[in-house]
């Protein structure tokens, strides 16, 4: 018995080595190969974000710091891009903000603004970075005003499928607002302001 169990050994070691390279081979086939997206020129998306809009201060000419006197806020956009390569995208983003004044007044702020944005990509995730400059139109009560705007930021995406991402974004909103008609040129002010809000994005 002995003997015959050292001869057959090495026949049943091979038989199981072909089988296990065998099992691999099949095995591999049966699985769909990852496809990474590549976008390219004339590619699109189409964004919805919505968050939490934070007032940090403002900021006088003479570099005084003052408080907003503002409570968090809500934020929406949507917002349209389209890629020049597959690393870069250009595009458009209009939204709305809301916050509350002390005595519970509503302040709106209504932003458009044209986007530039750099994506670093190691798949699933995609890491934007961007800059948006446009106008901001502020209404409180019967005030109105139309500043310059400028949006840097950046955002995490994980890419669900080749349609849709769903991300995180950090925006730094900084907001000029020169002083106009009878105010004083001392009562110009810098605002400044933090966006954190998701993202629902879909690329066609």
């Amino acid at each position: 018995m002995a003997n015959f169990i050292r001869k057959a050994l090495p026949l049943v070691l091979t038989v199981i080595i072909v089988f296990l390279f065998t099992s691999v081979d099949v095995f591999g086939q049966d699985k769909e190969p990852k496809v990474l997206p590549v976008y390219s020129l004339g590619d699109q998306t189409l964004s919805i974000n919505g968050g939490l809009f934070v007032p940090l201060f403002f900021q006088a000419l003479d570099g005084t710091i003052s408080s907003t006197n503002l409570t968090p806020g809500g934020i929406g956009s949507l917002e349209w891009n389209a890629y020049i390569n597959a690393n870069v995208k250009v595009g458009l983003e209009a939204g709305g903000v809301f916050a509350f004044s002390p005595n519970f007044n509503v302040l709106l702020i209504l932003p458009i603004t044209v986007k530039a944005t750099y994506i670093f990509s190691y798949y699933p995730f995609d890491f934007p970075i961007f800059l948006g400059t446009g106008l901001n139109i502020i209404k409180y009560q019967d005030l109105s005003h139309i500043d310059f705007l400028l949006k840097p930021g950046f955002s995490v995406f994980w890419r669900y499928n080749a349609s849709w991402s769903f991300g995180l974004n950090f925006v730094y909103w900084w907001i000029f607002q020169a002083a106009t008609g009878s105010q004083p040129s001392d009562e110009t002010r810098m605002g400044n302001f933090l966006e954190i809000s998701l993202s629902a994005l879909y690329h066609f």
